[in-house]
């Protein structure tokens, strides 16, 4: 983990120059004002969020757990669809700023992917030269890169973000932790009330600032290339030389550019559900029920998010003594792939080992488990992409390549690792094969996760 930097620039407030004139000392005040203003506003909408809690009668627990990238958000995002729907709605508007960032950032992971690389580097299409089209569109997008600082100090307060790989990341220089493995998320620390921040700003009137409005112009103007940068070929053949599948990492919009561009874009709700935010910490949630009929009472769920990366689990254990339910989810197209935090750990192998850990420990006996084994719509089009299983997996052996059997010998695998290390054999496991972005599926699926907690609370009652 790298330290913080200790240059002065880095330094908030900054220091003031022996030098500074009348102009620089006006524009160093407004800032400060600026700082200020926002956390203050920061500050009230914690309040708010804490007043409103002091008041809401709570209903089930629910903790949410499995790796980073693993389908967290996007399940508590359904759920909150599914039970909550005018106020998902209405916090719609809220996440064009980050739709719009997940945008731009792909856009600049690409640019990134085209600059020349270090004389040292083993990238193989660092030998590759650019075509006369794709030089223009270097040059033509690189406006993109302050919007993206612009965006990030929009969400996060300020102009650089938490790394996921704990690495310091300013947003100015967009570049500086080029990983040539998947484009970069925004992460915000827990408790940054992002969402809060800009309801606030949007109550106050300021939702729209000039800066916003700035943002907004130059990604319009910039759609073109943006939708011509994906289409060329020069570009394509480097991803796939790469090993680089945009296409399936959160976040990606780059098929979108048309429609989320329009100066009167609003999000869907399937663009939310998309959209991606990494929170570093663990986050509760309360899920009002909008009808009294969808739990019975009217209660709101409390759905705790934590985070899944190796540095976040130690704190996963202060939960388990009062939550209701854990939803554990394993993204199964992870197969052939590598932790981000350790490379020489299969991705599947991590998940397992984690579910293993669950399934055996004592204070979780009397907690039932629903089971989601994610993304299973990439792991179809890996599978139908040639892409052998039994490669990475080598106890699939000459098992057929396709979903189903694969499927099932996940499910497999995972039950039987239940049945084994269960320390109590009443406990029930509630599997299911689940794709978090389709918001049909996951809603029978989530109507089954109610049905498991009502369950539960009728029989704490004695009343079954």
């Amino acid at each position: 983990m790298r330290a913080a930097r200790s240059d002065p620039e880095a330094a908030w407030p900054p220091p003031i120059s022996p030098d500074e004139t009348d102009e620089e000392k006006d524009v160093r005040l407004e800032q400060e004002r600026e700082a200020k203003r926002v956390s203050d506003a920061i500050d009230l909408a914690l309040n708010s969020e804490k007043e409103a809690k002091k008041k809401t009668v709570h209903g089930a627990k629910i903790l949410l757990l499995g790796q980073a990238e693993s389908g967290k958000s996007t399940i508590l995002k359904n759920m909150q669809l599914h039970f909550s729907p005018t106020a998902f709605h209405a916090e719609a508007e809220l996440w064009r700023p980050v739709i719009h960032l997940n945008l731009v950032r792909s856009v600049n992971f690409i640019l990134n992917l085209l600059a020349p690389r270090s004389s040292g580097t083993t990238s193989p299409t660092s030998s590759l030269p650019l075509d006369d089209s794709a030089r223009r569109l270097v040059f033509s997008l690189a406006p993109l890169k302050s919007v993206e600082t612009s965006l990030t100090k929009r969400i996060s307060g300020s102009a650089s973000t938490v790394d996921i790989d704990n690495k310091s990341t300013s947003a100015d220089t967009p570049y500086s932790h080029y990983n040539p493995a998947k484009a970069p998320e925004i992460a915000v620390r827990s408790g940054a009330g992002w969402k809060g921040l800009l309801k606030f700003r949007r109550q106050s009137g300021a939702v729209s600032s000039p800066e916003d409005m700035q943002n907004r112009r130059i990604i319009n103007a910039c759609a073109d290339d943006i939708m011509a940068l994906w289409r060329n070929p020069n570009v394509q053949e480097k991803l796939r030389q790469e090993e680089i599948f945009l296409k399936d990492q959160p976040g990606f919009f780059l098929e979108d550019v048309e429609r989320l561009t329009k100066e009167d874009y609003l999000p869907t709700p399937d663009d939310v559900l998309r959209a991606r935010v990494n929170t570093i910490g663990p986050e509760e949630h309360r899920i009002p029920m909008e009808s009294s009929l969808e739990n019975g009472n009217g209660k709101d769920w409390i759905v705790y998010d934590v985070g899944g990366d190796r540095s976040q689990r130690a704190a996963w254990a202060q939960f388990f003594d009062t939550v209701t339910v854990i939803i554990f989810l394993a993204p199964v197209s992870a197969f052939n792939q590598a932790l981000a935090e350790d490379e020489t750990v299969n991705r599947l192998a991590d998940s397992m080992k984690l579910w293993r850990m669950i399934c055996t420990n004592k204070l979780l006996a009397s907690v039932d488990l629903i089971l989601l084994l994610n993304k299973i719509d990439i792991l179809d089009t890996q599978l139908k992409a040639g892409v052998q299983f039994g490669k990475y997996v080598t106890s699939y052996r000459d098992k057929p390549n396709e979903t189903e059997a694969v499927s099932k010998y996940l499910l497999d695998m995972f039950t039987a690792l239940h049945k084994q290390h269960s320390p109590s054999k009443k406990r029930k496991m509630h599997p299911h094969l689940t794709c978090a972005i389709d918001t049909k599926a996951t809603a029978t699926v989530i109507t089954h996760i109610q049905e498991v907690i009502l369950i539960k609370t009728l029989s704490q009652t004695n009343i079954l």
